[in-house]
């Protein structure tokens, strides 16, 4: 096997919540494109079985586009049941679900954003770790789960209105995903990626093109990144094959920046 090689992921199944669009969706193409067979999951049922039905016409891929609440633990278990009912087994899992909230000041914070924030962001990336593992610890290769955390689950941030609640949130995906890559080793592989900022519609889309608070802020954002741009999804694919792949074998319980310098700054 050649290190080419250890990137591909024929014969294997991967998992990705959130996947209807933004990262999910690029991370469900990754691992299409990769060889794999893909479970396409998200809260959007209709946007779910769009990128399914794209990755269908456009790769070799099998897929399955399921209506996941990540906050629901009958439905996560429900979501892993039916992967292996169709497909009998899941070797990556992606608990790629999140949102954000813009809104401040942070003294006016309402609880109730507090709790759907956490509950999406912390409590989603759990229940979908928790239950994947089960699944992957059934099986004689083991598996590998990638978290999606944030550069704002590495530093604070007093910017853009995404404190407390989602850092706080990103910041509990960090530590999970360091306890259970140090629990689930040597079968089951736990990383995590952390974006800065990208254009997705998190935030409903602060940062799509057409957007006036993205417009308002891209400039600053820009400044700030040394890569001297922002993401488009697609740019952090790279990372989510490797974490998926044997060519991560070794890697577990870290958290990997794609952030175009922005924590180096």
């Amino acid at each position: 096997m050649t290190v080419l090689d250890e990137f591909r992921l024929d014969g294997s199944v991967a998992l990705v919540t959130g996947a209807a669009g933004g990262l999910g969706s690029a991370f469900a193409a990754a691992m299409a494109e990769a060889g794999a067979d893909v479970v396409v999951a998200d809260l959007d049922e209709s946007g779910a079985q769009a990128v399914a039905d794209d990755l269908e016409d456009e790769t070799e891929a099998e897929t399955l586009a399921l209506e996941v609440d990540v906050t629901d633990e009958a439905a996560v278990e429900g979501m892993v049941e039916a992967t292996l009912d169709r497909f009998g087994r899941l070797d990556a899992a992606f608990a790629n679900a999140g949102i954000g909230e813009l809104e401040r000041p942070v003294e006016h914070y309402e609880m109730a954003q507090w709790d759907r924030i956490v509950d999406v962001n912390l409590r989603g990336v759990w229940l979908t770790d928790l239950y994947a593992a089960r699944a992957m610890a059934e099986q004689e290769s083991g598996g590998s789960i990638v978290n999606t955390a944030s550069v704002y689950g590495l530093v604070g941030s007093d910017a853009m209105g995404y404190n407390p609640a989602y850092a706080a949130s990103k910041g509990g995906v960090v530590n999970l995903t360091r306890t259970l890559g140090a629990e689930w080793a040597p079968e089951i592989r736990v990383n995590a990626i952390a974006p800065s900022h990208a254009r997705t519609n998190i935030g409903g889309g602060y940062l799509d093109e057409d957007s006036r608070v993205g417009q308002d802020i891209e400039e600053d954002i820009v400044e700030n990144t040394p890569a001297d741009r922002i993401a488009e999804p697609e740019a952090l694919q790279g990372m989510a094959l490797f974490l998926a792949s044997e060519a991560a074998r070794y890697c577990t319980g870290y958290t990997y920046a794609v952030d175009g310098g922005w924590l180096a700054r």
